[in-house]
């Protein structure tokens, strides 16, 4: 049985690797983190603030969001799902009688993870040559053709197939509007 904080944390590694799904190249540059794929960037960012953004759908298990900005899109995990997290690692969910040596190792781990956790991943919408809604799920392919965020999953959902149809269709097109 894998313990909650190793849960979370392969969570998050899974939606920052992601964009593995295709060859890469990574470097580190002054201002964050890239990610690219021949003619597709991604930058790991600090959260964007949900209400900063144009349009903005949340998954139906409240896990994730999806931000458009005039220029970009993001893609985070939502406040609730952050504070499930910790509220996990502190050990809400959970009886533990370990003591203050306890409390104090979940405090420096709920901090350390929520600070993996406390990110964004950006992609420029140039950088985008399209983004539909095909079978029951939001597709947003690269300028290469690949398909984005594909096989992205938190706890066996894989976002991308969890947002309502109406969201995703919304999104589409707030998405058309500006990528012209």
């Amino acid at each position: 049985m894998i313990h909650p904080i190793q849960r979370y944390l392969l969570s998050a590694l899974a939606v920052i690797l992601l964009f593995i799904s295709f060859p890469l190249q990574t470097a580190a540059q002054e201002n964050g983190t890239f990610i690219s794929s021949n003619q597709t960037e991604a930058e790991i960012v600090p959260r964007y603030p949900k209400n900063d953004a144009e349009y903005h759908i949340t998954t139906q298990e409240k896990s994730v969001t999806l931000l458009l900005t005039n220029s970009a899109i993001y893609l985070q995990f939502t406040d609730e799902y952050l504070e499930k997290i910790a509220d996990d690692i502190r050990g809400k969910n959970e009886s533990d009688d370990s003591g203050h040596f306890g409390d104090v190792l979940r405090s420096a781990i709920s901090s350390g993870v929520q600070t993996l956790l406390d990110r964004a991943i950006t992609i420029p919408l140039d950088e985008i040559e399209e983004i539909d809604y095909e079978n029951g799920r939001l597709v947003i392919t690269n300028n290469d053709g690949e398909e984005m965020f594909e096989e992205a999953e938190i706890e066996d959902v894989l976002i991308m197939e969890d947002f309502s149809r109406r969201d995703a269709r919304r999104f589409v097109g707030e998405s058309e509007k500006r990528m012209i």
